[in-house]
């Protein structure tokens, strides 16, 4: 089955009716795609919780309109809008060239669960326009990840999470509300980095999470992931897609009977067709190759 991308829905001139929706979970954040209409308004438009939209295409000029002020902006790829919870617009109107965008919503609740009580709310600013490559970059890896079904698994999709909670605590809201950064982060000492390999090592074929991890090692999942760069010199996600590969590459040289596919799920990849992405990306070759090299 093809992987759904977002240049696989429609555009629409109502900038009301989502495209498409994945609400909030124990490992990602609530994302909805929403058309960016090339000829369209809407009244009365509130965002009652703080949130993102990042554009994936689509371009032109758009009006906001509060009271008795009209602002003009305009909209482009990866152009980022970030509003405060409460924020309202009497008339907004659009014209240009239609597209799509992601929306992330930060109800407190998501907030709390996704940082473990670390980060009780995000109190975003509003800002327009706004142009952050990390930002858009998460977020729409994350739109994909979560419209796919999560394929990379909870620690992905949660790493992704945390990392653009991060980012948006660190520049984008008051000082009174962003994540507590330690003074060093540190790294584990001998014992604890061979507990935390040995644990990924003995689940492999388990949906890992970013919670459990950082329960093994007594940190919050923000310190954790922090400490874990710093020690393993990759975030966790990578290092526990690493670690697979390499198994599925010594499990496809001894288990000549076995199938690809079984392999694959014993190793914690979605599908065949998931590890094979994954060996011809970061290997250069895929399972058949390796298979015959046995």
């Amino acid at each position: 089955m093809d992987a759904v991308r977002l240049d696989d829905f429609p555009t629409s001139n109502d900038p009301t009716a989502p495209l498409a929706h994945c609400a909030a979970s124990t490992c990602c954040l609530p994302i909805t795609v929403f058309p960016i209409p090339g000829e369209g308004e809407i009244e009365r438009d509130l965002h009652p919780t703080p949130r993102i939209f990042v554009a994936h295409d689509g371009s032109g000029r758009r009006w906001y309109q509060l009271g008795a002020r009209t602002r003009e902006l305009h909209t482009a790829p990866r152009m980022i809008e970030i509003y405060e919870g409460g924020l309202s617009f009497d008339h907004c109107q659009w014209e240009g060239g239609a597209g799509r965008c992601v929306m992330v919503e930060f109800a407190d609740a998501d907030v709390q669960a996704m940082t473990h009580g670390e980060l009780q709310r995000l109190e975003l600013r509003t800002r327009h326009e706004l142009f952050d490559e990390r930002i858009s970059g998460i977020t729409l890896e994350l739109a994909e990840e979560a419209l796919n079904g999560l394929p990379n698994g909870r620690l992905y999709a949660q790493g992704l999470c945390v990392a653009l909670i991060g980012a948006l605590a660190t520049h984008h809201a008051p000082a009174a509300h962003t994540l507590p950064v330690a003074a060093s982060a540190g790294r584990f000492g001998p014992p604890m980095r061979r507990r935390l390999a040995d644990m990924i090592g003995s689940n492999l074929g388990a949906d890992l999470s970013l919670a459990r991890l950082a329960d093994e090692a007594g940190l919050s999942v923000h310190h954790f992931v922090r400490v874990f760069k710093a020690t393993f010199g990759t975030t966790p996600h990578r290092y526990v897609q690493q670690r697979r590969l390499e198994a599925a590459v010594a499990a496809l040289q001894r288990q000549g009977r076995r199938s690809i596919a079984d392999i694959a799920l014993d190793h914690g990849f979605a599908s065949q067709a998931h590890m094979t992405d994954l060996m011809r990306r970061h290997l250069g070759v895929t399972p058949r190759a390796v298979r015959q090299r046995e």
